[in-house]
């Protein structure tokens, strides 16, 4: 009797068991992904003013992890946190593209070189399947969205073999950035078959071990897209 008693009574005082920081980890990483899909897909533009009590209700979360997600979007470079405006949505901009691409510019082609010099050929394996999978996905005419994962993928691929975690969540950074610039070429399809064609060069490169090539055209993937976008971002701004 005394110890169901007690038992009764342990549960009955029982505190509330306050979410675990892995918990409120997760539900901060799905805002943030949720907002972050929202900028990059273009419902929310540049200037465009983020309301945390909206999302918090949109998603059914507390104002805490909508937050938290915020400050992890404006590292990132997504938003802007002003005082009196709150989250704002970061305006694009050539010199902000300038920055992004030269940035990526001097860490990709870094990075690719330390790859090969370590690359196993599991890895290499790995490369040509984030590239058998991009090209299925165009083949399949899948959203942008879902291209744009498998784009970073094979990039990502190239690039984690060097086994330089600090440089790989700068770079990730850079990616999470660089989507919405990549979203704005004129003419995406043409886009698709020209990334298409340098993955294939860029793998058969990698495949190779060939270092020198492969931060050749690597660089020379990247130039050319920075090219095209800022390009177009100084016409839009001069018109």
């Amino acid at each position: 009797m005394d110890g169901g008693r007690r038992g009764a009574e342990g549960q009955q005082g029982q505190r509330p068991v306050a979410a675990s920081p892995l918990r409120r980890q997760t539900v901060t990483a799905m805002v943030a992904d949720h907002i972050a899909g929202k900028i990059i897909g273009g419902e929310y533009p540049g200037g465009h003013q983020i309301r945390q009590e909206a999302i918090a209700a949109e998603l059914g979360v507390s104002r805490i992890p909508v937050r938290e997600a915020l400050l992890q979007l404006e590292a990132d470079g997504l938003v802007v946190i002003r005082t009196h405006r709150g989250a704002v949505v970061s305006e694009l901009s050539a010199e902000d593209a300038v920055d992004l691409f030269e940035a990526r510019l001097q860490l990709e082609p870094f990075l690719v070189g330390k790859a090969i010099e370590r690359v196993s050929d599991g890895g290499i394996a790995e490369v040509e399947t984030s590239m058998r999978a991009y090209e299925r996905a165009i083949a399949r005419g899948d959203d942008p969205k879902e291209l744009s994962r498998l784009n970073w993928a094979f990039h990502t691929a190239l690039l984690e073999p060097a086994g330089r975690p600090r440089s790989m969540a700068v770079v990730q950074t850079l990616f999470n950035s660089a989507d919405r610039y990549l979203r704005l070429q004129i003419e995406p399809a043409k886009a698709q078959a020209k990334a298409l064609r340098e993955h294939r060069e860029l793998f058969e490169a990698f495949r190779r071990r060939d270092a020198a090539e492969t931060a050749r055209l690597l660089t020379r993937h990247i130039a050319d897209a920075a090219g095209e976008i800022v390009a177009q971002l100084r016409h839009e701004a001069a018109g």
